[in-house]
C-alpha cells in the first residue's frame, strides 16, 4: 500500500514538474511576442478554446482568453 502512493506522489511530482515547464514556456513565449510589438502601439489579446496541455502524466483542457493592456515606451524622434 505505501509503495502504491509513493508512486502516486512520484506521479503528482512529474506532472507539476511538467506543467510548471510549459508554463515557463508559455510566459517566454509571450514575452517574445511583447518584444516584437515593442513600440508599434498594439493591443494584445490571446483566446483559447479547448486548449489542451498534455504533460504525459495527465492533461488539462482550458478555455478563455488572456487581455494584455500595453503600455509601451516610443522613441522621440530627434530634433
Amino acid at each position: 500500500m505505501e509503495n502504491k502512493s509513493e508512486n502516486i506522489q512520484q506521479g503528482m511530482n512529474k506532472a507539476s514538474e511538467s506543467l510548471q515547464k510549459t508554463a515557463e514556456t508559455i510566459g517566454d513565449t509571450v514575452i517574445a511576442v511583447l518584444d516584437r510589438l515593442a513600440g508599434k502601439e498594439s493591443d494584445l489579446k490571446l483566446s483559447f478554446e479547448q486548449l489542451t496541455l498534455d504533460t504525459g502524466v495527465m492533461k488539462a483542457t482550458l478555455n478563455g482568453s488572456i487581455v494584455l493592456d500595453l503600455v509601451m515606451a516610443k522613441e522621440v524622434p530627434s530634433a
